[in-house]
């Protein structure tokens, strides 16, 4: 039981509502029929961030199916979601096998990280299971995760000056600024407040030795290189 929403006030098996957010309508009615004869039920669609963020926020539905490459950015939309409708369960089931999208998305707040190609009867019988508290991950991720486990998710620069390792929030950062976000933008997308973000960006200029942000971002592009 989760919350009280795994049966229903008569005891029967509960039917979760699920908000399907996928910019591609074909594998979004593939997932609906799939689901659907599953025991599961479609709360909406979204075909880009903004309209995901929304319909979460609105209708506060069981589980969130979400795409990362979702047009409006789906990693932003994740993080957003996981603030707005914290007993959403959001996984992530994307054609992306990059593994920052992978790091990142847990970051944000999602629960499991599926990739597209599952099976409508695999699919639902792990959202069921991830629904009853067991994690979803497609096998071929683990190695990602893995990995990032065993370097503490730090990020090892090697400078003109010498190495320098980042924090997971500094490199985070970083990256952003490479995006060329505002200050405001960062801490909107994190979660956290402006003072929160120029902190972090002090650090991270301290590290790196930049006298300002275009000189870190610089650093960032030239080293930062995986």
């Amino acid at each position: 039981m989760k919350d009280g929403r795994s049966t229903g006030g008569n005891g029967e098996h509960k039917h979760p509502a699920v908000l399907v957010a996928d910019d591609d309508v074909a594998h979004r009615r593939g997932v609906r029929e799939a689901l659907e004869a599953h025991g599961f039920v479609i709360a909406a669609e979204s075909a880009d961030a903004e309209a995901a963020i929304g319909a979460a926020t609105r209708l506060r539905p069981d589980i969130l199916l979400i795409e990362v490459d979702l047009p409006g950015d789906g990693l932003n939309a994740i993080g957003r979601i996981a603030r707005a409708s914290p007993k959403t369960l959001i996984v992530v089931l994307s054609r992306s096998e990059r593994s920052d999208d992978v790091v990142t998305a847990f970051m944000r707040g999602a629960s499991g990280y599926l990739l597209k190609g599952i099976s409508g009867e695999r699919l639902a019988s792990t959202l069921r299971a991830a629904y009853d508290g067991e994690p979803p991950l497609s096998r071929s991720l683990v190695p990602y995760l893995v990995d990032e486990i065993r370097r503490g998710s730090e990020r090892r620069l090697v400078l003109p000056n010498g190495p320098v390792t980042l924090t997971p929030r500094e490199w985070e950062v970083g990256e952003l600024l490479r995006e060329r976000h505002s200050t405001a933008e960062i801490a909107e997308r994190l979660g956290v407040s402006p003072v929160t973000v120029r902190r972090h960006v002090g650090l991270l200029l301290g590290k790196l030795g930049a006298e300002n942000r275009e000189a870190a971002v610089d650093l960032l592009r030239t080293y930062g290189r995986r």
